[in-house]
């Protein structure tokens, strides 16, 4: 991560995938702009650590697992800027879409939108194929974590999946 910020000043979308995220903040060089998410279930405080990731300057964000309820979220909406919804379960590549997760965007949107958090965006992780993306963009996801189901999906260069992922979610 330390030579990705010198190599670049994109944001950088980091997803803390560990256990007392709060531990390894430190570890890692991030700041303004960059995207930071801390899974609700690997700490017992996540209100602090998501303070101390937005004190850094980088936006904060809540993952959810697949069948974690959207409710953990709602006390901890005035400290997070995203919500990171895991449309498989956390762990390797090439997993199938679970298709519940498509409602529980559509739902957190929603909520959003009407309580409020309007600007509090989604992310979608898992299997985000180009046609998946489709249906996740449909249901209100605006940020797209692309791997192996689509953007280095052997059906096409880099660029023309580039191309083809950008139209799906356009």
């Amino acid at each position: 991560v330390k030579q990705l910020k010198r190599a670049t000043d994109i944001p950088l979308d980091i997803h803390l995938m560990v256990e007392y995220p709060e531990r390894h903040l430190d570890s890692f060089a991030f700041g303004e702009g960059d995207y930071v998410s801390i899974h609700y279930e690997t700490t017992k405080h996540p209100q602090r650590v998501l303070s101390a990731i937005r004190a850094r300057g980088a936006k904060a964000l809540l993952a959810i697992n697949p069948a974690t309820p959207v409710e953990v979220a709602t006390d901890l909406l005035d400290d997070i800027d995203g919500l990171l919804v895991m449309t498989v379960n956390p762990g390797f590549a090439g997993q199938k879409l679970i298709p519940q997760t498509l409602d529980k965007i559509t739902r957190l949107r929603k909520y959003l939108d009407e309580n409020g958090y309007g600007h509090v965006e989604i992310e979608v992780d898992g299997n985000v194929s180009f046609e998946n993306a489709e249906k996740m963009n449909r249901a209100g996801a605006n940020i797209f974590v692309a791997g192996t189901s689509s953007i280095y999906a052997k059906s096409g260069t880099f660029d023309e999946n580039i191309a083809k992922l950008r139209a799906a979610i356009q």
